[in-house]
């Protein structure tokens, strides 16, 4: 059993170690808990004692010196330590845990709890994670990153880098919005998925301080079109490019990415689409493609939305089809040399051979925005250009109409055969010429599957 004594300067004085004991604890008679450590060589030095859960703690306080030492205070500090020790402890416990809740273990977790995200989602959210938050926060706690870590953050990742030749590029505003995007949605994930009992580890989100300051850069679209003047020049070199002869003895893929850039000039298709489509997905009938609804055997090749749509094609967009199809070696309409699919990077060195020819900047996405563009002008209005391009119009431009239209296929036909004439018409283009002799062999629609209602968002 364990000694007490009533603690006064004389007791302690008088106390000392056994022979054959390296210490001993005597407690205080009068505050629970407090006792004092006696060791062989004489040293004297006052500790709390608690047992919590089922452990023992020990809380060092003062050493015992014969002068300066005050009992009352000993004893006081004691009590305030004896009492508030529980929540020190759980205290402690909680700090812990929060400091166990890295940015890269909440990552993780997100990804894991949230079993709807796409394969594409996933993927993008772990480029984004891996080339900006990860190199900037490397294993922090999420507890102990701040509103000034987050604008910091946001800071840097604007910073515009070198390019290959050198030359410093522009701003990466997008880059940095997406970044602390993803770090936001990291900080909501935690804030309610980790907790103990009823307090959360995670209390606050700092990535609100970007809101809060209006440290958003703004998303402002890139208005980009091919000119009316150079649609001309942009097909014949989409054309003259496919037919060219490689300068070695290897295959390459200029056919099939010149259907590829054809087909979304004239579908208005995004340009992570076109690698999407399947033989299987067109529909001869009607010369339509038909994307099904996402599931989990096929979201590598669903829409952007994840809903079934029919994309209506002109002539000249089915003629690009029939033309790769002819050129594929795999399940998919545009395949590469060696690959199931086109790949971005073919799209974009096509890209280049082509504005090299005609002077104008050719990003990916100046087909889908031509079309547009075009359909916008075509006398077909608003409804029927948001229908074409698969665009639900959600915001300012929504029309509470939408929902209660219906669409059939010879109707949307009509309306993308005179976003086609438009183009030929400021092109000056022949359209047997785009679609490259495959005209004359078309099958006549079937009349009746055109009069069937359309599947759209």
């Amino acid at each position: 059993m364990a000694k007490k004594i009533n603690f006064t300067k004389s007791a302690l004085d008088d106390l000392t170690c056994p022979d054959g004991k390296a210490d001993i604890l005597v407690y205080d008679t009068e505050i629970k808990g407090l006792a004092i450590r006696v060791t062989k060589a004489g040293g004297k030095t006052f500790f709390v004692m608690r047992k919590f859960k089922g452990r023992d703690h020990r809380i060092k306080l003062d050493a015992y010196d014969k002068r300066t030492t005050k009992i009352p205070l000993i004893r006081e500090k004691a009590l305030s330590v004896y009492t508030n020790l529980e929540a020190t402890l759980k205290e402690k416990i909680v700090k812990s845990m929060q400091d166990e809740v890295t940015v890269e273990s909440a990552f993780e977790d997100m990804l894991i709890a949230k079993a709807k995200l796409t394969k594409c989602t996933i993927d993008d959210y772990r480029k984004t994670f891996k080339n900006h938050i990860a190199p900037n926060l490397p294993g922090r706690s999420l507890r102990t990153i701040t509103a000034k870590d987050v604008t910091a953050l946001h800071e840097k990742v604007t910073q515009a880098v070198p390019k290959k030749d050198e030359t410093l590029g522009t701003q990466r505003k997008r880059t940095a919005n997406k970044t602390l995007s993803l770090l936001g949605s990291i900080f909501s994930f935690a804030m309610a998925f980790y907790n103990n009992g009823p307090k959360r580890l995670i209390e606050y989100n700092p990535v609100e301080i970007m809101t809060t300051l209006k440290l958003w850069h703004e998303n402002k679209r890139a208005k980009i079109r091919i000119n009316p003047n150079e649609l001309g020049g942009f097909i014949a070199e989409c054309l003259a490019i496919a037919d060219q002869q490689p300068l070695r003895d290897v295959p390459t893929s200029f056919k099939t990415v010149s259907a590829a850039v054809l087909f979304m000039l004239f579908s208005g298709v995004r340009p992570g689409e076109i690698a999407k489509i399947r033989k299987t997905d067109i529909h001869h009938a009607t010369r339509s493609v038909i994307f099904s609804a996402r599931t989990k055997l096929n979201e590598r090749d669903s829409l952007k939305n994840g809903e079934e749509f029919h994309l209506v094609l002109s002539d000249s967009a089915y003629c690009q089809l029939l033309y790769a199809t002819k050129h594929s070696i795999s399940d998919y309409v545009f395949s590469g040399v060696s690959q199931e699919k086109i790949s971005e990077s073919s799209v974009r060195d096509f890209l280049i051979r082509v504005q090299e020819k005609i002077g104008t900047n050719l990003p990916r996405k100046i087909m889908r925005a031509s079309f547009i563009s075009t359909a916008q002008k075509a006398r077909i209005g608003q409804y029927y250009t948001k229908v074409l391009s698969n665009h639900d119009g959600k915001g300012r431009s929504v029309d509470v109409t939408d929902g209660y239209k219906t669409d059939y296929l010879s109707e949307v036909r009509n309306a993308i055969t005179l976003v086609e004439h438009d183009i030929y018409k400021m092109s000056g283009i022949e359209k047997d010429i785009v679609c490259r002799g495959l005209l004359k062999t078309l099958a006549p629609l079937d009349s009746k599957a055109m009069g069937e209602l359309v599947a759209r968002t």
